[in-house]
């Protein structure tokens, strides 16, 4: 019942059929009990479903503000990945000098 640790966990089984079959759905699901609490981790799990289409349609606007609170609470996937977007233009307007911000602060965590 709302347990933010432990919905990651159960999210990551579903996205990756641990024991279950995979079930994208219910990852996203858990995953987004986590990411409303708070949970960094699960914040971006829920934005790289949207970035990667993992079970949802490919959607950069949605995949970005998940990626972002992720990010200020210094998840460094999450930080590395926001470098990616504007490294390469995704959902966000391209900017080499953001880009570099955010893989140099990527390397400091």
């Amino acid at each position: 019942q709302g347990d933010i640790n432990a919905a990651g966990f159960v999210g990551t089984v579903y996205r990756l059929g641990q024991g279950v079959a995979v079930d994208y759905p219910r990852a996203m699901a858990a995953y987004k009990v986590g990411a409303e609490g708070g949970h960094a981790w699960c914040q971006w799990q829920v934005g790289m479903a949207y970035y990667e289409g993992d079970g949802v349609d490919v959607d950069y606007a949605q995949a970005l503000p998940w990626i972002e609170k992720a990010a200020a609470q210094d998840q460094p996937t999450a930080v590395g990945q926001l470098g990616v977007m504007y490294y390469q233009g995704e959902g966000v307007t391209p900017s080499w000098r953001r880009a570099r911000e955010y893989f140099e602060r990527g390397i400091e965590l």
